[in-house]
């Protein structure tokens, strides 16, 4: 139970700080000013590119997409709704609060333009939660047909996600509280699927 609440706080505070324009802000500018430091000084060209196409996984077309797919393959395979119900809940987490915590804490992003009033901000950040969320969702209902896959699929999951919250900084996207404010949230959702319905359907396997 330490664990989701120990994600909590953290994204507590971090809420907080972006709410009160706090002393940890200045991590975010450091961190933006020594990645966009590294941009400029970077040789190769391909770099961009791929950091470009990698934070597209963000997008809920993309990893959306996955979500269906391996929700649908286990559902029909283990002839169990769960699967489906673990899917639902998983999207109705990530849009019942990203899109709402955008719109009202309404944070400018790194190249500083306003946020108008009703207008989504970048805290926390949208394309991190929608890759993290739906790509790790996909991974624990992937692994409850074939556990065998969960030495392969959860590393390679965190290191796609992860990917994608460093490519949203070293596009100059995001802050690196909202990614790891993301990162929190998604914690708290997988950790929650894996206890209800998930979990159940482990134990009735068993």
């Amino acid at each position: 139970m330490w664990f989701p609440l120990a994600l909590l706080a953290v994204l507590s505070v971090l809420t907080q700080q972006v709410l009160a324009n706090g002393p940890l802000l200045a991590v975010d500018r450091w961190v933006r000013d020594t990645v966009q430091g590294w941009v400029a000084a970077d040789p190769w060209s391909w770099t961009n590119t791929l950091a470009e196409r990698w934070t597209d996984l963000g997008v809920a077309t993309y990893s959306g997409a996955v979500l269906t797919a391996v929700t649908l393959v286990v559902t029909i395979r283990l002839r169990s709704w769960r699967p489906l119900v673990a899917a639902l809940l998983a999207a109705c987490a990530l849009f019942g609060t990203v899109i709402p915590a955008k719109i009202l804490i309404g944070r400018p992003g790194p190249e500083g333009a306003p946020v108008a009033p009703g207008d989504w901000g970048w805290f926390p950040s949208g394309h991190t939660a929608t890759a993290s969320i739906c790509l790790g969702t996909a991974a624990l209902i992937l692994c409850t047909a074939w556990p065998g896959l969960r030495r392969l699929a959860y590393p390679a999951t965190a290191f796609v996600c992860a990917g994608v919250g460093f490519c949203l900084i070293w596009r100059n996207y995001h802050w690196l509280w909202d990614v790891v404010a993301s990162g929190c949230l998604t914690g708290i959702v997988l950790w929650c699927l894996c206890r209800w319905p998930l979990r159940r359907h482990a134990a009735e396997k068993s």
